[in-house]
């Protein structure tokens, strides 16, 4: 028997449902193969909705909407012009064919448009085969021996840890003995002898403050849960200090232009960073790519701006390019043997200060840790959906992989999200106190055809 794709189609109840039931009262012919799903918008067709049809077995998913400047909610297709195609390079990058994917406008009056979109869309699906979310390995190459031999190693030398260390000390206990701020969010060096976060909440503590190329933790987690917008009728506590690298510092910018705190509740300390370590010498693979030594919003600036390095090829851009070469049945054995060894720990959503919702998307629907899904195409979806949820608003701070204990390569998926977005809209995060293109109108980004 031949092989027949199973299509999924989500059309929008205003045009698109309404074109293809023109196409069936024309009697033009469509294919079989697609099952119709009404939605009220384009724009209310997620990534995660899209993923989760892959996941249940669709070889190609379909999305039909009004055309720009006709939607009924004004701005839905322009939200679905905008980030389906970032999601449809994500998927691309982790294995699935792009074809799989299409977006597309169809009109009320435009029954025989829809039916030469569903055929040419049917006809690609086929000649594609079935979705591989998973290969044998003998079948491809092994990227995993290829990425370890990816190295470039590049010396950290840091030039002025005892005067930062001074400076912050001084600035802490001056803020704190004037009353200015409730606390100082720093670092100190625990007794084991690691660089750790720190909370000084008198001048007295404020001499366990340190700066050292351990001071790696990006400090700015602690504010979004601790600086929330204020409540009429609640008293809300003094501003706190915080010491920020320059990712640091974008990544405050993020979290005011989505409004977990208020700009004077937070007095920064911005610390001018020649790299951190991951080995004794060793610059991390984040500072290799990173040319902002300065951070880019301050109230105090810490140290004087450091030499700017010669640029040298990233190992992290180096396996970036080394999947982006790779076919899919490549990247797809590549990324589900990392995913595999995800054990749903969330050490990577409890270091990104991004990672800020109250409840998870995927942590609604387990009522049971017995429920808490641990199977291939769940741990896909959380990786893959993660990554799309920080388009536009990671910083490449990179903790996420660094907390992770399983070593997966996090930073991978985060910095090809990183790419798509300034390749398309010119846009990186945390530079200016403005919001993910994603989530903005279409501004000429987008022309029809």
């Amino acid at each position: 028997m031949a092989y027949e794709p199973r299509i999924i189609a989500y059309l929008c109840t205003w045009c698109s449902y309404t074109g293809a039931d023109t196409a069936g009262i024309a009697r033009l012919k469509s294919p079989a193969n697609i099952r119709d799903i009404r939605v009220p918008c384009s724009g209310r067709v997620s990534p995660e909705l899209v993923m989760r049809t892959f996941d249940q077995g669709a070889d190609g998913v379909l999305i039909l909407g009004c055309h720009i400047g006709e939607c009924h909610y004004e701005s839905g297709n322009h939200r679905a012009a905008k980030r389906l195609p970032i999601l449809r390079s994500l998927m691309t990058y982790a294995g699935l064919e792009p074809e799989r994917l299409r977006l597309d406008w169809v009109s009320a009056s435009e029954g025989e448009r829809f039916s030469r979109i569903a055929t040419e869309f049917v006809d690609k699906v086929r000649e594609l085969g079935p979705v591989k979310w998973r290969v044998p390995s003998k079948e491809v190459p092994a990227l995993t021996q290829q990425f370890a031999a990816i190295r470039g190693d590049v010396p950290l030398v840091e030039r002025d840890c005892a005067s930062k260390t001074d400076a912050i000390r001084l600035k802490a206990k001056e803020l704190l003995a004037s009353g200015a701020v409730g606390y100082v969010v720093g670092y100190e060096v625990g007794p084991r002898g690691r660089t750790r976060p720190a909370f000084a909440n008198t001048p007295e503590e404020a001499d366990k403050l340190v700066w050292n190329p351990n001071c790696t933790y990006n400090l700015t987690t602690y504010l979004g849960k601790k600086r929330r917008p204020a409540v009429k009728g609640i008293e809300q506590p003094k501003p706190v200090a915080v010491v920020v690298k320059p990712c640091d510092s974008r990544a405050i910018n993020v979290l005011l232009t989505e409004n977990q705190f208020q700009r004077d509740k937070v007095y920064i300390i911005g610390v001018t960073c020649d790299g951190t370590q991951h080995d004794p010498g060793v610059m991390q693979a984040r500072c290799q790519v990173c040319n902002d030594r300065v951070p880019v919003v301050y109230d105090t600036l810490i140290g004087e701006p450091p030499p700017q390095q010669e640029a040298k090829p990233s190992p992290v851009v180096l396996k970036v390019a080394a999947l982006e070469k790779g076919t899919p049945a490549e990247r797809t054995e590549f990324w589900l043997s990392q995913f595999d060894r995800c054990i749903r720990c969330y050490a990577c959503r409890q270091a990104c200060p991004m990672c800020n919702c109250p409840v998870c998307l995927y942590e609604r629907d387990d009522s049971l840790w017995i429920g808490m899904g641990v199977n291939m195409n769940e741990k896909r979806a959380f990786h893959l959906g993660r990554a799309y949820h920080l388009s536009g608003r990671c910083v490449g701070c990179n903790e996420c992989e660094r907390a992770c204990p399983m070593n997966i390569p996090i930073s991978l998926l985060n910095m090809k999200m990183a790419k798509e977005i300034e390749a398309a809209f010119g846009f990186r995060a945390g530079f200016e106190p403005v919001p993910s293109p994603i989530v903005t109108i279409l501004s000429g980004e987008y022309k029809e055809g």
